[in-house]
């Protein structure tokens, strides 16, 4: 059967449209259609990678046409599907987190790509364009590409778990700017802010413990065509997300902390108000109390026909306040 493909650079290869690339150890990578991959025989040392736009209508037919069940073509085509590996006898259906950038609401500008994955295809069904993959094409200029779908699948996962770990850096500095203003400073941030880094914190430990699930899920399976190799670098994006976990953790321990002096500067600057409160009504509460006994409209208040008396008491209750506040102020009240 005729072989009309080209051969292709990655920098060449735009991930905004379905498309089909072989993959070969002696004739490097090829693009094709999937009308051509209909027609294409590969050779023992090749491989293909689809990667297809969900909305496409001819996916069904596709990988029908490719082989697979009727369950993992659902799965596959699924709108919404939970983060999991289902492992099947010739391969394993794949339903991973995606980060394109760090999320800014709960399920926004994190992707779910669900992949199916064995020994001669890798599957992989996309909403939105998915930038490691992008990062990984990239990698295709330096590095040799993939000689298998292990390798492949294994670039995948550490792929990932670097872009995690770019989203790590980011909410450490963040953490690190928030502490410095609270506990340097003495400035309040916007609690806001540090409510964002907390979730954000959460959203991204959650899904690197369903990462780390898949891929030990992935890792206990005895695939022939995953080598010994490709075992070690799937255990060591594993490694890699329970480490991000781990850092997710330390970074919420420390927002809470955050809060947890901003609510208590919060809470000494309202004793300390409500402290020089008090120490104003210890000296204003007894000049009021004689000034209003003083001032009763009723007969036989002393002074009062004579002239000099306002002086007189109004000298004595200055002299008073101010012995209160002398008292006040050797006790240290304020």
């Amino acid at each position: 059967m005729a072989q009309t493909t080209e051969n292709i650079e990655a920098s060449h290869i735009h991930l905004d449209s379905s498309f089909v690339i072989v993959f070969s150890k002696s004739k490097g990578m090829r693009r094709l259609t999937l009308e051509q991959l209909r027609d294409y025989e590969l050779e023992p040392d090749e491989f293909y990678w689809a990667y297809l736009q969900r909305v496409a209508a001819q996916n069904r037919e596709f990988l029908e046409e490719v082989g697979l069940e009727h369950s993992d073509i659902d799965d596959l085509l699924a709108r919404e599907v939970r983060p999991h590996c289902h492992v099947r006898t010739r391969g394993a259906f794949i339903a991973i987190n995606v980060f394109n950038e760090l999320p800014k609401q709960e399920s926004g500008d994190m992707e779910c790509a669900q992949i199916w994955v064995d020994a001669k295809r890798m599957i992989c069904i996309w909403h939105d364009p998915l930038d490691v993959f992008q990062s990984l094409l990239e990698g295709f200029k330096t590095r040799v590409p993939p000689e298998s779908t292990a390798e492949f699948w294994a670039r995948l996962v550490l792929a990932i778990a670097e872009r995690a770990e770019e989203m790590v850096e980011v909410l450490q500095d963040r953490i690190d700017h928030l502490e410095d203003v609270v506990l340097e400073t003495g400035d309040h941030p916007w609690e806001s802010e540090l409510a964002q880094v907390r979730r954000l914190a959460t959203i991204v430990r959650r899904s690197m413990l369903a990462h780390l699930d898949i891929l030990r899920n992935f890792e206990i399976e005895k695939f022939e065509w995953v080598n010994r190799i490709n075992k070690r670098r799937v255990r060591e994006a594993g490694d890699r997300a329970l480490r991000i976990a781990e850092e997710m953790d330390a970074i919420r321990e420390r927002a809470e902390i955050v809060h947890d002096q901003i609510m208590f500067k919060r809470s000494e600057n309202t004793n300390r108000y409500m402290l020089m409160m008090a120490a104003i009504a210890v000296v204003f509460l007894p000049l009021s109390f004689v000034t209003g006994l003083l001032g009763i409209n009723v007969g036989g208040i002393p002074g009062s026909h004579d002239p000099v008396a306002f002086s007189i008491v109004s000298g004595l209750l200055i002299i008073f306040g101010v012995g209160l506040f002398a008292i006040v102020r050797w006790f240290r009240i304020f």
